[in-house]
């Protein structure tokens, strides 16, 4: 019987140490790659001198939400096999590149994700697309075992850049910001010609609650108010104005969209209620709502401003020309 008990206490004791062994192999990828997600939020990279556009009295910008590159597909890990993948990337730079713009905003694009294959997206586009400047900024930035998720937003760029800095948003949980990161924006300056320069936002407000996006709303209306510059807001904001088909409020009547037009600051890029369905941005195979914008401050104006009818991805990309600026 001692001997019985000897032998239950070891394998108890070798059970334990098997366990301690397989947590640690199993947090250490994942404890490391929370430590450096903190020093990856944000990146500026630029691969060759930028040069400003010559006596340019206005800009073109696009926004896109490419949803990580996994078209009409319903989740993520369903948007095709690898060459699939490239292939719609390859059309998504196509399409980029008919567009022609100085600037692109893209969100929910993937700087290292498994599901699509460990692409820098980012990278990728503005490699083929010919843009030798952009900023990558880091939402959710977490791996377990050999599986990463690493993904956010990006401003691709003919132009210079500078200065890029994140905007804090309200976190949905303080738990699953320290466990996998949360939705951040970012500013950063472009230089648009001598002398002319606009800060650039890029945003993507939270889909789980209009009372996330109005909070954020406010972060992001407070980054405006410091700065010197004008400002450009371009992103998928999850929120439509009151007076547009299918707008979400929280329960004491307050909404994003509403809240950047009680700041007074900005005109936004589509004003009336739309009246065809060409006007809306989601869900791009049958569109009945606006939830992708630009908003620019008061020294800032359309010159033009058009939804392109593309199902590359769920959300419609937008593009506008914009004028005006501290020249």
């Amino acid at each position: 019987m001692p001997g019985r008990a000897q032998f239950v206490k070891k394998v108890k004791r070798w059970i334990k140490w098997l366990v301690l062994l397989t947590l640690l192999l199993l947090l250490t990828p994942f404890l490391v790659s929370r430590w450096q997600a903190s020093g990856n939020r944000i990146r500026l990279l630029n691969d060759e001198p930028a040069t400003p556009i010559a006596n340019a009295n206005s800009f073109r910008i696009a926004c896109y939400n490419i949803a990580h590159g996994r078209g009409l597909a319903d989740t993520n890990w369903s948007g095709g096999d690898p060459q699939t993948r490239i292939a719609r990337l390859d059309e998504i730079a196509a399409l980029l590149s008919e567009i022609d713009a100085d600037i692109v905003v893209l969100n929910e694009v993937d700087f290292d994700a498994s599901w699509s294959n460990n692409v820098n997206q980012a990278q990728y586009l503005a490699d083929k697309c010919g843009y030798p400047h952009r900023v990558e900024q880091r939402n959710l930035d977490f791996r377990v075992l050999y599986r990463t998720w690493r993904f956010g937003n990006a401003v691709l760029s003919k132009l210079p850049l500078s200065n890029a800095a994140l905007i804090d948003l309200p976190s949905y949980s303080p738990w699953e910001t320290a466990v996998a990161g949360k939705k951040r924006a970012f500013g950063v300056d472009a230089q648009i010609s001598e002398g002319r320069s606009v800060h650039v936002i890029a945003a993507h407000l939270s889909h789980r609650s209009e009372d996330l996006r109005e909070r954020s709303a406010d972060s992001i209306i407070q980054h405006v108010r410091n700065q010197r510059l004008p400002c450009l807001i371009a992103g998928d904001m999850n929120s439509s104005p009151v007076n547009f088909p299918r707008p979400n409020v929280t329960p004491d009547a307050r909404n994003a969209m509403e809240t950047f037009a009680k700041s007074q600051l900005f005109h936004r890029s589509q004003i009336t209620p739309p009246t065809a369905r060409s006007h809306f941005t989601f869900r791009s195979d049958n569109p009945d709502i606006v939830i992708d914008w630009f908003l620019v401050t008061e020294e800032l104006y359309f010159k033009s401003y058009d939804v392109i009818d593309s199902q590359l991805s769920d959300h419609r990309p937008i593009v506008a020309d914009i004028a005006g600026g501290n020249d």
